[in-house]
């Protein structure tokens, strides 16, 4: 499967399969949590070092982190933290031209995401629905589970 990193047609594909993926999550309640996990870790691998975070952004332009005012702050204008605290879509302070200006200082909710490499995929499958739409990383590791757990929308 070729990967899919436009991040405008990933958006379009989510609204379109938004009933189909929440479907799928429904099948995932049923499987073998251990075995999803080895599949997902195992995809992840394989994508991650396919796809440059670097120069994709759109994690950092559509979510925010959940940290404290005094993390916040490296993140966020002070005069903004309360209300990026409550809004989705308010671009991080650190962000220029799509790209973080301190990547190898960002906090660690950063550096976690997308979350692929932590166990209990089957537990965090609709917060993971939730990255679908924003991360080409996420998009593809659902799309090929799908595939290889051989699943099909009814």
């Amino acid at each position: 499967m070729k990967l899919e990193i436009n991040t405008k047609k990933i958006k379009h594909i989510a609204k379109e399969k938004e009933e189909e993926n929440i479907s799928f999550h429904s099948y995932l309640q049923g499987q073998d949590s251990e075995k999803v996990d080895e599949i997902v870790h195992r995809l992840y691998e394989e994508i991650v070092h396919q796809i440059d975070c670097t120069e994709c952004g759109n994690c950092c332009l559509n979510l925010r982190p959940v940290v404290s005012d005094k993390e916040l702050n490296k993140f966020v204008e002070p005069k903004n933290i309360e209300a990026f605290k409550y809004l989705e879509s308010f671009p991080c302070k650190s962000i220029k031209d799509k790209k973080c200006t301190i990547y190898l200082d960002r906090h660690e909710e950063c550096r976690e995401y997308p979350y692929l490499h932590q166990n209990n995929f089957v537990k965090r499958s609709l917060g993971v629905l939730q990255n679908y739409e924003i991360c080409p990383i996420v998009f593809n590791v659902f799309e090929l589970l799908k595939t290889e757990l051989g699943w099909r929308n009814r």
